[in-house]
């Protein structure tokens, strides 16, 4: 091999992962297209359920009509988003959109406490025959999704509750 066959390294052109071309970069930069993510696209679901603390508690009346107000403005400042509302006379139930670093606990708790507030407030009777300030039963019923809970699941949650609470239920 002559001085004429040699190749210099110093003048060969390579690339390491970490080096581009400019001439490639403009044309690769050009060809993209960046879309804003949305944080929707990344939020978790859940159907949740709450039964009142005493059972003579019905959620009938103005009670059913505040509930989900109330619920859609605790959401709505802490950013969650409601799906739906159900409300029966034995129980409340919702489904609720989340990002995926609130854990159900920190929602469910924050309702319990802001909607057991209102009705504290705004029922009188209520405050009267419940000494503590949380008006709803020990626990929570939380599944994933946004279906509403089947009928015999409420019901078995219901009956389970009570029991625990060492009320006689059939």
């Amino acid at each position: 091999m002559d001085s004429s066959d040699r190749v210099d390294v110093k003048t060969t052109h390579s690339f390491s992962f970490f080096q581009t071309d400019e001439s490639q970069e403009t044309s690769l930069k050009e060809g993209v297209l960046l879309e804003p993510v949305h944080s929707e696209s990344y939020d978790l679901s859940y159907t949740c359920l709450l039964i009142p603390r005493f059972p003579s508690h019905q959620l009938k009346g103005d009670l059913a009509d505040f509930l989900p107000q109330w619920l859609q403005q605790i959401c709505i400042s802490f950013g969650w988003r409601l799906e739906f509302v159900n409300i029966d006379p034995n129980y409340f139930q919702w489904s609720i959109s989340v990002l995926p670093a609130t854990p159900p606990g920190r929602f469910m708790q924050q309702i319990r406490y802001d909607t057991s507030a209102l009705i504290m407030s705004n029922f009188g009777r209520i405050k009267e025959e419940n000494l503590s300030n949380d008006f709803w039963a020990p626990g929570y019923l939380v599944v994933l999704g946004t279906r509403p809970h089947p009928k015999e699941m409420v019901e078995q949650y219901i009956r389970l509750t009570r029991r625990q609470q060492g009320l006689n239920t059939l």
